[in-house]
């Protein structure tokens, strides 16, 4: 019989996998208050690695502290989380696997008694929610690029072989690609163009931060 593809070693941009199955990220819910690496996090991933995971997918980590999705969620907003998370990618890396980080913010779904504010979104309009939002002006895209940037730079100061953007399952960058949730006017609303250009101005940002080299997916809806 022949083995499925399934098994068969890739390589994403220099990243060489064993196989094809790759972990999703998954909120775990085994991080801190203030979203830092726990041995309780740090034994669940070696535990994939130790599976033969071609690839673990971290679970959503939060870019700032008001993209926060979840309690317990693994942070990646400030410098002072890199050595924890480098204490993950080394373990993980000393089981024999791989891990991408995957960086998000839960926008208009962010967890309101944690991060203490409106939440923020692509566009505030009536009946979005029963509660205060703030939509993002053109110079908070700014702050959330440089957000993003940075914490692709920290990802990679930890030593995850990758990043992974999170644009799906509602969270703020998929809220800009959703002609529902995205009701702006400017240059970053109304054509698809328009509704993507977040991501297409946040990857460059990245990718001149972090060079070429090192790979960089984004997960989306179908």
């Amino acid at each position: 019989m022949t083995e499925s593809p399934l098994f068969e070693s890739s390589t994403i941009n220099g990243m060489n996998l064993t196989n094809r199955f790759i972990r999703s990220a998954t909120w775990e819910g085994m991080a801190t208050e203030d979203g830092r690496v726990t041995p309780k996090l740090i034994d669940t991933m070696v535990d994939l690695a130790k599976g033969a995971v071609g690839l673990i997918v971290s679970g959503h980590t939060y870019v700032s502290r008001e993209g926060q999705a979840s309690p317990w969620q693994l942070g990646i907003y400030d410098d002072s989380l890199i050595d924890g998370l480098r204490s993950m990618t080394d373990a993980v890396h000393a089981a024999g696997g791989k891990i991408v980080a995957q960086l998000a913010h839960a926008g208009h779904f962010a967890l309101e008694k944690a991060i203490g504010t409106p939440p923020m979104v692509a566009s505030n309009f009536e009946g979005l929610a029963r509660t205060p939002r703030t939509e993002l002006s053109v110079a908070d895209i700014q702050c959330l690029k440089s957000a993003y940037t940075e914490a692709a730079q920290r990802a990679r100061s930890a030593g995850f072989d990758g990043i992974q953007l999170h644009s799906a399952h509602g969270y703020l960058f998929s809220q800009f690609l959703s002609p529902w949730f995205n009701r702006r006017t400017d240059d970053y609303g109304g054509t698809l163009d328009n509704r993507v250009r977040i991501h297409v101005e946040t990857i460059r940002a990245i990718r001149k931060a972090v060079g070429s080299d090192w790979p960089l997916l984004v997960k989306m809806n179908c």
